[in-house]
């Protein structure tokens, strides 16, 4: 396991595309935050916008690249045919599936905190300059809303693991990875709403970027879901997409 586990990670660094993804999905939402907080009128009397906008608005496109990040993690290889190579030299497809599996979360994750800890530090300097205070108004909301987001980059990058492995070709488990969020559970919300109204809060992806949100009152996720519950669902949701993607790799031909 821990040759597997040394192998992705080895695989995760040397792929220049990779790299790339990885600096866009922290360097963006640093550059839009900093932008919002030089620019943006912030009141003296309203803190806490300082912190939620800039830092947790701005690192909402961490999430999607995060996902799409899960998906190259284990797309790329089928789509260069390198799967192969990986499945001959260990032929336990179980142990390199849990290799991608762990390496693609902690990668989410550490991913997820970095942008969240440049950002808030690069906004506090802007914030500073402008004798704006970014400290947290509601520093329990607001600290759960930035666990929340944290883990909702592992968890997509997760599931853009599991898109991945069901797909197997970048060019169209990506699309899904971002279109299904954006446009699809909307559009499959609105419709079954139109029969029963609490459908738009089932929808796990909408759950799953409500986590690192919070609402106009500055209490707590958007979703209809509590954060812990919204977190719960989401993962299970996750879990279930990874579970199809691991078993259809064990029974296909790579």
């Amino acid at each position: 396991m821990i040759n597997a586990l040394r192998s992705e990670w080895i695989k995760l660094r040397t792929t220049k595309g990779n790299l790339v993804l990885a600096g866009l999905a922290i360097g963006i939402p640093l550059i839009i935050g900093t932008l919002i907080a030089v620019f943006g009128d912030f009141e003296q009397s309203l803190p806490g916008d300082a912190y939620t906008g800039p830092v947790l608005g701005s690192a909402l496109l961490t999430t999607f690249l995060c996902g799409v990040l899960g998906v190259l993690c284990i797309g790329q290889e089928y789509r260069h045919s390198t799967i192969r190579t990986t499945f001959a030299a260990m032929p336990r497809r179980s142990t390199v599936l849990a290799a991608k599996v762990i390496v693609s979360a902690a990668m989410g994750l550490f991913i997820g905190a970095v942008t969240v800890g440049l950002t808030f530090a690069a906004t506090k300097i802007a914030f500073a300059s402008k004798d704006v205070e970014s400290s947290l108004t509601n520093p329990g909301v607001n600290l759960t809303a930035t666990i929340g987001l944290i883990v909702s980059c592992g968890l997509f990058a997760l599931c853009g693991f599991g898109v991945g492995a069901i797909i197997r070709q970048p060019a169209g488990a990506i699309p899904v990875i971002l279109l299904w969020p954006l446009l699809v559970e909307g559009l499959i919300g609105g419709l079954l709403s139109l029969v029963w109204d609490s459908a738009p809060k089932y929808m796990p992806f909408q759950t799953g970027l409500s986590l690192g949100f919070v609402n106009s009152n500055g209490e707590g996720p958007i979703s209809e879901f509590a954060r812990l519950p919204g977190g719960i669902y989401f993962s299970a949701w996750t879990v279930a997409l990874v579970a199809v993607g691991w078993i259809l790799v064990e029974r296909r031909d790579a």
